[in-house]
């Protein structure tokens, strides 16, 4: 029986323990980071994401290069490093480079885009960067078993190996898995094609009309807007309808019910189906993402269309 401390190609296990240890240590900064700095955050809004992916980046790509043996704090736990098809070290620009190629979809996944950016060309480049990125990705690192290879470490050429264990010859990876991201990445890239087929129709052309509205109001950064139905589990069982709108504060406004009611109005006067709605659910939000940490605040108020007639 076989140690796997002995084998150059870390497992999957260690690998995904490291990763977990180095992200728990990111999101501890971040937490001591807002601390100080929380109101800044919320006025930056999604920069705040780009702080935090160069945070990151600088940790992963200085730590992770031959400047500290190719190991993370995580990866130094776990007895890993990151090396390249020779078992040496690479360089701080590849290093970089690698964490960009894995960072970048996973910090564009939760930014908050204006309608005019995802009403335009470029949606393509960002389905493409982003959903085809972390599928892909997410599908390497479980099923790419024989190099242990993820999207990253293929196109730069580097490995996860078991600290001071010596190279060996790899099987190549799978032809199957090539085909499949390249297939991954075409879905990501035609996509929004199709969704925004959908967004000419009802009820979605009124959701981003409403939305713009909102956002126009200078206590608002940024708003959602969905459209759906709830199951009443009571003894009277049913059916409701609601719109549901979560606005996000420039202040810590949470508990002001006539900014809620004033975008409850907003709705019931622009939303063509409004009225025949059972509610309308406002949810002000106030807080900040910086990528490595998140810290949301939320009230939660409920309108019936008459509430706001």
């Amino acid at each position: 029986m076989h140690n796997d401390e002995n084998i150059w190609i870390t497992g999957f296990w260690r690998r995904i323990f490291a990763l977990l240890i180095d992200v728990l240590i990111l999101g501890v900064a971040g937490f001591l980071l807002g601390l100080f700095f929380e109101d800044y955050f919320v006025q930056i809004g999604d920069w705040g994401r780009l702080l935090g992916f160069s945070i990151s980046l600088i940790y992963f790509g200085i730590l992770n290069s031959r400047i500290n043996g190719g190991q993370t704090v995580g990866k130094t736990l776990l007895k890993i490093n990151v090396v390249d098809i020779n078992n040496q070290f690479i360089s701080i620009p590849k290093s970089f480079l690698r964490y960009c190629i894995l960072g970048t979809p996973f910090y564009l996944n939760n930014a908050r885009f204006t309608e005019d950016l995802l009403t335009s060309p470029f949606i393509y480049l960002l389905s493409l960067v982003i959903f085809g990125g972390l599928i892909s990705t997410i599908y390497l690192y479980i099923f790419n078993r024989h190099t242990r290879q993820s999207l990253h470490d293929i196109i730069i050429g580097t490995y996860v190996t078991n600290k001071n264990t010596e190279r060996a010859t790899l099987e190549p990876v799978w032809k199957l898995h090539y085909a499949i991201i390249t297939s991954l990445f075409i879905v990501a890239a035609v996509a929004p094609y199709f969704t925004m087929q959908l967004v000419e129709n009802l009820p979605f052309s009124d959701m981003l009309k409403v939305r713009k509205i909102i956002m126009l109001k200078p206590e608002i950064v940024y708003a959602n807007v969905l459209e759906g139905t709830s199951t009443i589990t009571t003894a009277k069982k049913g059916t409701r309808t609601y719109i549901f709108i979560q606005a996000f504060l420039a202040k810590d406004d949470i508990n002001n019910e006539s900014i809620a009611k004033d975008i409850g109005k907003v709705i019931l006067n622009n939303y063509s189906t409004a009225n025949e709605k059972d509610n309308i659910q406002v949810v002000l939000t106030y807080g900040y993402d910086i990528g490595i940490w998140s810290s949301w605040r939320n009230h939660n108020y409920q309108f019936s269309p008459n509430d706001l007639n």
